[in-house]
């Protein structure tokens, strides 16, 4: 669930007139037979579908140069529909779904499970934000275990990505506006931003009220129709277990089961803005787990207080650095406040994989802003790419369409006397009637609070939730339980956000509770969690974000660099192999080598020594990316140090290389091959060594 600041907009309901016949009735004469005065004739129900047409085309997949797939296993449609049913004469508007095959995988396991067969109900996976693009689902879903069983659909809702996105260009609004040292001036520009977007779109026609969770729902049963099928397997997370709640209670003959995960509450009266509570909770669990392992009590003890330490002090003096990209940042400097230092634990909070660096991450973070040390920061204003990628348009007219805003100030206010830190980083609660009033000035209002009350259903569904989810966490899964009578509600431990998603054994977890609803549930992929296996601490290095902004700036400046590193390590690679296969080829052909005072094993040792740190840092950044792109930001995973110290190890072992060469050639004639190999070996170690020194690659 995107926490980004946008507008709450709301759309107005038609009601029908259920007594129409009753105004006649009152003024009859009184001999009027009473079993007809007394008739009450009601409006036959509105049939919300009328207007649409229920076809798709196929087209190539828009998304094609971004994600890796193979033309069988996924496929892209249109879907015309209304832009809002409740109208007259509404614009129509083109719905962007991708459709992922079911495919047998390569480990079916036949024993275990059985003949493969592809089973004949598909699932629908509802998208979170809301606004996240699809693009962003299929390479993540891909290669979910889910698709080893089922055809799964993805629908680009409404005004997002392909699915006709209104504000397609929300971010580039006016960089000028946010690239401010003021706080309050940072926040206003987001207003202007979301004013800007709701003006064009309705210059452009777009019809702001048709964007809420029930028009969504609608899209849904919609998709269903048109593609033929009778009912299907609803997954929603997120933003996407709010749309399931709306559409179990839209569609419920056309569901067959439903998982919905990372709960949201539909009904209105039920806030999930208490976000500084929600990562309070998260911490302090995370805390406490940390606590209760060796390692990690002994080298983070505090780190949840130095992080609020850390937002308090960005609240008064944001970071500045001077900015990579002068069209991002027109004014020439970049400033990150509060909201970025506290925001970026939060958003590893989401993934379970990040877990176990995150005390690390954030010992080393925090330390970068209790020591003043922003030279990290410049590189995160070079132009960037990537990302989830959310239609920014679209999330701020839903949060209009469904009310946000009429709980949102309240339970941020509350956040503020509690959490009075943690809230900071949320935004002011003060502003939430500025944005109430663009929600209205537009014509985004909230729809009627019946359309949001509390689902009440038999459907076979599970609530699922992942104990540490920051933004969606248990408590409000629980909120909702009452209305589900055939519900099961499962957790996670130490899980985050949409753990039947990301964990790994999800895929068999779905495939056994979609193949058998009403049997037994297998939770042994729940049971399977753990505990954080805890890194220590980060090996903490610039080197990597100083070469990034050097690039960013001009990639010119890194030629040097490169060429000094590429040819040390190219020479301690080539010497490493060379001196290890020499003495096999020499027994081979049966000669001897000329005596060099053990020159020749020092380099052997130098070259093995330098290659490892080459190789063993590469990988080592390689994991690291891999853990979480952030830790980039302050260093690499605390092995890496290990291979730190081999270069520099190389390094000393190369100048005593280099002493003892120039010994041996004093007192004998070296061949020329000999002599240079073991001169180049003992400068690529010291080379190599230098370069960790000028960089800040240290061991210590």
């Amino acid at each position: 669930m995107s926490m980004r600041s946008g507008g709450k907009a709301l759309f107005s309901a038609i009601f029908l007139s259920l007594l129409s016949g009753n105004a006649l009735a009152q003024d009859a004469p009184e001999e009027t037979p009473p079993d007809i005065a007394d008739i009450l004739i009601e409006e036959p129900p509105v049939d919300y579908f009328d207007k649409d047409s229920f076809e798709t085309r196929t087209i190539v997949c828009p998304f094609k140069d971004e994600v890796d797939y193979e033309p069988s296993d996924v496929s892209c449609g249109l879907l015309e529909v209304p832009e809002n049913r409740e109208k007259a004469r509404p614009r129509k508007i083109n719905l962007h779904f991708v459709k992922l095959a079911a495919r047998e995988p390569d480990d079916w396991d036949a024993e275990e499970k059985g003949e493969w067969r592809k089973r004949d109900d598909a699932v629908i996976y509802l998208t979170g934000g809301p606004g996240a693009k699809a693009s962003y689902y299929v390479g993540r879903l891909k290669d979910h275990g889910v698709r080893d069983t089922r055809d799964l659909y993805i629908l680009e809702q409404r005004g997002i990505g392909f699915s006709d996105d209104f504000c397609p260009l929300y971010s580039n609004f006016d960089p000028a506006a946010s690239n401010t040292p003021d706080w309050d001036q940072y926040q206003r520009a987001g207003l202007d931003a979301l004013e800007a977007c709701f003006a064009a779109a309705k210059a452009s026609k777009v019809d702001l009220s048709g964007y809420s969770t029930i028009e969504n729902a609608r899209d849904v049963e919609a998709l269903r129709r048109a593609l033929g099928i009778d009912s299907w397997n609803v997954w929603g997370i997120s933003y996407g277990s709010i749309l399931g709640q709306a559409y179990l209670k839209q569609d419920p003959e056309g569901i067959r089961t439903a998982v919905i995960d990372a709960i949201v509450p539909l009904q209105q009266d039920i806030s999930f803005f208490n976000v500084a509570r929600h990562y309070d909770r998260a911490l302090t669990i995370l805390s406490d787990a940390c606590a209760e392992n060796e390692k990690c009590a002994a080298s983070f003890p505090a780190f949840k207080e130095r992080l609020k330490g850390a937002i308090k002090k960005t609240s008064m003096t944001p970071i500045e650095v001077d900015a990579l990209d002068e069209e991002l940042f027109p004014s020439g400097k970049g400033y990150f406040f509060h909201d970025f230092i506290g925001g970026a634990p939060f958003m590893l909070l989401y993934e379970q994989d990040n877990y176990a660096t995150l005390p690390a991450f954030i010992d080393a973070f925090v330390r970068l802003v209790e020591e003043g040390d922003h030279a990290p920061f410049q590189m995160l204003t070079a132009p960037q790419g990537g990302g989830i990628g959310i239609s920014q348009g679209m999330y701020n007219a839903i949060a209009c369409n469904d009310n946000w805003h009429g709980a949102m100030k309240r339970s941020l206010q509350q956040d503020f006397a509690e959490y009075p830190v943690l809230s900071m980083i949320f935004g002011d609660p003060e502003l939430i009637d500025e944005l109430a009033r663009i929600c209205k000035r537009y014509g985004a209002q909230p729809r009627p609070a019946e359309d949001y009350l509390a689902v009440e259903t038999g459907i076979r569904t599970l609530i699922v939730e992942g104990q540490m989810d920051p933004i969606t966490p248990p408590p409000l899964a629980k909120e909702i339980l009452a209305g589900f009578s055939n519900g099961t509600y499962v957790e996670f431990p130490f899980a985050g956000h949409g753990p039947t998603r990301s964990v790994e054994c999800a895929g068999d977890f779905l495939t056994k509770f979609f193949d058998n609803p009403e049997g037994d549930l297998d939770t042994s992929c729940v049971d399977e969690m753990t505990a954080p296996d805890f890194a220590g601490p980060l090996f903490e290095t610039n080197a990597l974000t100083k070469l990034a902004t050097m690039a960013a700036e001009d990639e010119k400046k890194v030629a040097a660099p490169g060429l000094w590193l590429g040819a040390s390590a190219l020479i301690l690679i080539l010497g490493a192999i060379i001196y290890t296969t020499a003495p096999v080829a020499r027994l081979i052909n049966g000669h001897t080598a000329m005596s060099t005072g053990g020159a020749r094993i020092l380099a052997w040792i130098t070259s093995l020594l330098g290659a490892g740190c080459v190789a063993g840092l590469g990988y080592a950044g390689y994991a690291t990316y891999e853990a979480s792109e952030l830790l980039l930001l302050v260093g690499l995973l605390d092995w890496a140090r290990w291979f730190s110290a081999a270069g520099f190890a190389a390094g000393a072992s190369g100048l005593v290389l280099l002493w003892m060469t120039v010994r041996a050639r004093a007192q004998a004639p070296l061949p020329i091959g000999v002599l240079l190999g073991l001169l180049l070996t003992g400068i690529a170690g010291v080379a190599l060594a230098l370069f960790q020194a000028v960089f800040g690659v240290l061991p210590i």
